[in-house]
């Protein structure tokens, strides 16, 4: 008889001259059989592995997925509004020109000509753009389209739809304080 393979059953280790007897069934050596060694768990390698590798695959999709939902909804910023406000101090603005502070969410224009203080909206209500104090021509100077208002926020001409909202301003020591008209 032709040996084929490396196999030992135990009727070929008898065939062979071995001590094997007939009725050994290749149980597992600690007495259970294979079938029941698990106790009822259908655990299989491909289906291990592929839970390994869908789990890695949604773990590189979370965290691919959050920044880029995080880029395009942005956060909501809650910002305490107030009636007014201290911006700085007077002496920030010379005669003759006008600074831009930040108030609340607004950003208003306050003017100092030749000692009087006036503040409006510093954002034109044509299309939004930052407006300028111009000396020269003693008005409020939009660079984008040309809207002109005056000191106090009327509209000059230009082709924005409102004046600019007004604010008061006072002047309390050397602190200089916007407050809502």
């Amino acid at each position: 008889m032709a040996q084929q393979g490396n196999f030992k059953s135990p009727s070929r280790m008898v065939a062979l001259g071995g001590e094997a007897s007939l009725s050994s069934s290749g149980a597992i050596t600690s007495g259970k059989p294979r079938e029941q060694g698990l106790g009822g768990i259908d655990f299989e390698r491909r289906s291990f592995l592929g839970r390994v590798v869908g789990g890695i695959g949604a773990a590189v999709a979370v965290s691919t997925l959050y920044p880029v939902i995080k880029y395009i909804i942005p956060p909501t910023i809650t910002t305490k509004s107030v009636n007014e406000l201290l911006v700085g101090k007077a002496a920030e603005i010379p005669e003759n020109t006008g600074k831009i502070f930040q108030f609340n969410k607004d950003k208003v224009i306050v003017i100092n000509d030749n000692g009087k203080l006036t503040a409006c909206s510093a954002v034109c209500t044509h299309l939004g753009c930052v407006v300028h104090w111009d000396n020269e021509q003693n008005l409020i100077f939009c660079p984008c389209h040309g809207a002109k208002y005056k000191q106090t926020g009327e509209i000059i001409s230009g082709p924005q739809p409102l004046p600019l909202a007004t604010f008061k301003v006072k002047v309390v020591g050397e602190d200089l304080i916007i407050a809502k008209a």
